[in-house]
């Protein structure tokens, strides 16, 4: 079970000292603590487990055999067996159960098995941090979600797709990378609320995520797609890889699965989320979702059609 609702009224996050005036921070101050972070001499960026690595770079070969991806996998156990877990759930349609990885590779192929290990990494090793762990966490829960919703929406278009899961995935992997990294601090020093920083950290993520990218050479489509996938076009014309984690992240919005949750009822006054205040920055407008539409041909019963088939997955996303 994904938790999608975890709340800490005492929770804050951002290493940073609030100021005086309790203002938020600008995307100048962020992008001035970011730029003094990643120099330090200190920071370590986070990377991908080796395993994960070096399939990303099979994954694009042709001569790749199955005996030669088994082994690979052999080298990290405990990754190896979230990989097994994942490849038995209802997302993947194991009509047996799948108890060995020779199996799991034979039955799902290897751009799939690439984007179950990269979600069983995401999920468990790559962003680990003390401070920031409630937001961090919901990122991935999101972002998991998205990637999904990608990968459903992606086979209703002619596109080619085979990235589409690891854009979902990995699509506010700057948001994540931040927050840890801002979060290497001495124990006890003042932290302050992420409803404070929110808005500059969003308004960064994208170019963030870009530099993920360069530092764990993901294939240049990800890449880009990371870099615009809130701007949505490359000049004059969407990326329909970005139109795609659009439309996948606002679904995804509309059923509960939101980075940010939606503001709570409570007694008749309108009760914002504890963790990231008002902001609701994160979900696509109704521009860019029209836009993405467009940009993928969908209208009418096929969206409909598009909408049943994501709320079918983010159920068992949930189970």
């Amino acid at each position: 079970m994904l938790h999608q609702n975890r709340l800490s009224e005492e929770f804050i996050v951002h290493e940073l000292a609030a100021d005086d005036d309790g203002e938020p921070l600008s995307e100048e101050q962020l992008w001035e603590a970011l730029t003094r972070t990643f120099q330090s001499p200190r920071y370590r960026p986070p990377m991908l487990p080796v395993v994960a690595t070096e399939l990303m770079q099979i994954s694009s070969r042709a001569d790749a055999d199955v005996t030669q991806i088994v082994h690979l996998l052999e080298k990290d156990t405990l990754l190896a067996g979230r990989v097994l877990k994942l490849c038995n759930s209802p997302l993947y349609g194991a009509a047996e159960p799948i108890r060995s990885l020779k199996t799991a590779v034979v039955r799902l192929g290897l751009a799939e098995l690439r984007d179950v290990v990269m979600e069983a990494a995401f999920g468990s090793r790559v962003f680990k941090t003390t401070g920031y762990s409630e937001a961090v966490d919901r990122v991935r829960v999101h972002s998991t979600a998205v990637a999904h919703l990608s990968r459903v929406i992606a086979r209703y278009t002619s596109f080619e797709s085979e990235y589409a899961f690891l854009c979902g995935l990995l699509h506010d992997v700057g948001l994540s990378a931040a927050l840890v990294a801002l979060g290497d601090v001495p124990k006890g020093e003042q932290l302050r609320p992420v409803a404070d920083l929110w808005p500059a950290l969003v308004a960064l993520h994208e170019t963030v995520g870009g530099s993920v990218a360069t530092v764990w050479k993901l294939p240049a489509e990800v890449a880009m797609v990371l870099r615009l996938h809130h701007s949505l076009k490359v000049g004059p014309v969407v990326h329909p890889m970005a139109a795609i984690v659009t439309l996948a992240e606002s679904i995804a919005c509309d059923n509960g699965w939101g980075l940010v949750p939606r503001a709570l009822k409570v007694g008749g006054a309108t009760q914002p989320s504890l963790l990231f205040g008002g902001h609701r920055v994160d979900e696509p407008s109704d521009q860019q979702v029209m836009v993405a539409k467009a940009a993928l041909g969908f209208e009418g019963r096929k969206v409909e059609t598009i909408q049943a088939e994501c709320k079918k997955v983010l159920a068992a996303l949930g189970d």
